[in-house]
């Protein structure tokens, strides 16, 4: 099963030009990202100010959190941000999206982007692995806890890949 992962950055800690993995590269979100490259065919960063950004692209990083936007800009970047998925998804054909990204980013993006709908028109299943886990030390410690188990896998195949993305769907 196809699936194509979102992994949200949060306030650059370098600065300077630099590819986006290594400008967004604080622990959390190196965490969320090495998760996404185990459990997804293809992944991109959401950085507020940029968008959908492919993990190797240059950019320059933003040293703001999506929760200091304003309301009408978080709107805006959400809309832009799900319309750009969507394309990606339905020219890709993935089956699934997994959204490695705290709660306001998530509901912006599903209540102003309108994520699931159009995640559901252009034919794919939205997971959203964090939903439900509580702030970021929870969320880490899971992480961490996803990491190791399939770090430990000593060849994870695709069938098992598939039903660690069904655990994660299902908390």
């Amino acid at each position: 099963m196809e699936t194509f992962g979102l992994v949200q950055a949060g306030a650059c800690p370098f600065r300077g030009r630099g590819k986006a993995v290594d400008r967004y590269a604080t622990a959390f979100f190196t965490k969320k990202a090495e998760l996404a490259e185990l459990v997804s065919d293809e992944w991109v960063v959401l950085a507020e100010g940029q968008g959908v950004v492919d993990p190797d692209e240059e950019v320059e990083g933003v040293d703001r959190e999506f929760t200091e936007l304003e309301p009408a800009a978080q709107a805006r970047w959400s809309m832009e941000a799900v319309a750009d998925v969507a394309s990606r998804v339905r020219k890709h054909e993935y089956e699934r999206v997994v959204v490695f990204a705290d709660r306001p980013m998530r509901d912006a993006l599903k209540e102003r982007g309108g994520l699931l709908s159009r995640m559901t028109a252009a034919g794919a299943e939205t997971i959203e692995p964090l939903a439900g886990i509580g702030g970021q030390e929870q969320q880490e410690r899971w992480l961490d806890e996803q990491l190791s188990i399939r770090r430990d896998a000593a060849d994870p195949s695709a069938e098992d890949l598939d039903s660690g993305l069904d655990e994660l769907s299902s908390g």
